[in-house]
């Protein structure tokens, strides 16, 4: 599909489609949880945008726009994502752009037994990223939305 989103013109872009972190990226970090759901579940809690702001209480204002992005904010910055590679019950990517950050995000999803373990692994890049996180910092953060993951894929 053709959409004409200078979202695709970026290397954060090219990274999301490849299934890669920006290898220069400023901030890097990824953690990984197990949840009591099959992949497919919890894939699909994800991949509804809709279901962020139950993910993590400082996400909010999620607009769906034409061509498949959306916008939300995590804090006081709007940014702009969408969604790269969508393979249901094994992986989603997206690519997120916002003023002065760019940022990629891999989610891979694998049945163990009747659970999923969840890996989470994300870079960023751009001043923002410089000045507002370090990869402790992203580290903690990828933690509280796997916990919160999980937290709503066994309450369903």
């Amino acid at each position: 599909m053709i959409t004409n989103d200078p979202i695709e013109d970026t290397a954060g872009w090219r990274f999301a489609l490849e299934g890669r972190l920006d290898p220069a990226a400023a901030v890097a970090a990824s953690g990984e949880i197990s949840i009591a759901r099959p992949p497919h579940v919890v894939w699909g809690l994800l991949y509804d945008v809709e279901n962020w702001p139950h993910i993590r209480a400082d996400v909010q204002g999620m607009v769906d726009l034409e061509g498949g992005g959306f916008t939300w904010s995590a804090g006081p910055i709007v940014v702009r994502s969408r969604f790269a590679l969508t393979e249901p019950g094994r992986l989603l990517t997206w690519c997120t752009h916002g003023d002065g950050l760019e940022a990629v995000h891999l989610y891979r999803f694998e049945a163990v037994g009747p659970n999923t373990r969840l890996t989470a692994a994300e870079s960023m890049t751009g001043p923002l990223a410089l000045q507002a996180l370090t990869n402790a910092q992203l580290t903690a953060r990828i933690a509280s939305w796997l916990e919160g993951i999980k937290a709503l894929a066994e309450s369903r």
